[in-house]
C-alpha cells in the first residue's frame, strides 16, 4: 500500500497494478485526496503486531483499513479484489464462480476426510474472510492464508487476535476480535 500512496497521479497505480487497476487507482486517489490519512499507522502496528506474534497464518487486514479502501465494497470486481489482497487465482475463481461465501459442506467434508491424518495438527485456520477453493490448496498454504495447526498455535493465534483488536478498534461488526477463522478437523 505504500507504493500506492506515493503514486503522482491514479493513473501511474493503475500502469503499476495490471492485476487490480480500477481498485489500484481508485486507492491511489483517496490517498491523492489525503482521505486515507490515518491508515498507514494502523498498517504498521498490524505488521508489527503479526512479526512479534509469528503466525502460521496471516490474520484479516484490520478491518477498519478494508472498509476505507472499499474491500467490501461491490465497485470491484471479485478478481481485482482478490488479486489486492493477494488471494491465489484458484481460490478467487472458486469463491466467484461458485459463489462461496465461507467455508461450505466441501471444505467440511475434506476436513472430515483429513481427521484420520492430522492427529497431530487438529485444527484448520483460515484468514478471516478469505474461502480457499480446497483446504488443500498448496497455494494458499504457501501464501499463509491457511494452515493446519495445533491447540498451541490456535492459542496464540487468539491472543494475536485480542491484541489486534485492543490496538486497532474498529465498528465493523463481522470482524470483532475475529482475525482468523478456526475449524477443528472432525472425524466422521
Amino acid at each position: 500500500m505504500n507504493a500506492l500512496s506515493s503514486c503522482v497521479t491514479a493513473a501511474d497505480a493503475r500502469s503499476m497494478y495490471p492485476a487490480f487497476p480500477n481498485f489500484a487507482e481508485h486507492i491511489a486517489q483517496l490517498f491523492l485526496e489525503d482521505r486515507l490519512f490515518d491508515i498507514m499507522p494502523r498498517l504498521e502496528v498490524q505488521q508489527s503486531l503479526v512479526k512479534k506474534w509469528q503466525p502460521p497464518v496471516r490474520p484479516a487486514l484490520d478491518p477498519y483499513i478494508s472498509a476505507q479502501i472499499g474491500v467490501f465494497s461491490k465497485n470491484f470486481d471479485d478478481y481485482e479484489t482478490g488479486h489486492f489482497l493477494d488471494y491465489p487465482d484458484c481460490c478467487i475463481r472458486s469463491f466467484n464462480e461458485r459463489i462461496r461465501y465461507a467455508l461450505d459442506e466441501l471444505h467440511e467434508k475434506e476436513l472430515v476426510e483429513l481427521s484420520s491424518r492430522c492427529k497431530d495438527k487438529p485444527y484448520f485456520v483460515t484468514t478471516s474472510g478469505f474461502v480457499p477453493c480446497s483446504v488443500l490448496c498448496e497455494e494458499s498454504h504457501r501464501m499463509r492464508l491457511i494452515a493446519f495447526t495445533d491447540g498451541a498455535q490456535v492459542s496464540a493465534m487468539r491472543s494475536l487476535e485480542t491484541e489486534i483488536a485492543g490496538a486497532l478498534p474498529h465498528f465493523h461488526s463481522e470482524y470483532q476480535g475475529k482475525y482468523y477463522e478456526i475449524r477443528p478437523i472432525l472425524s466422521s
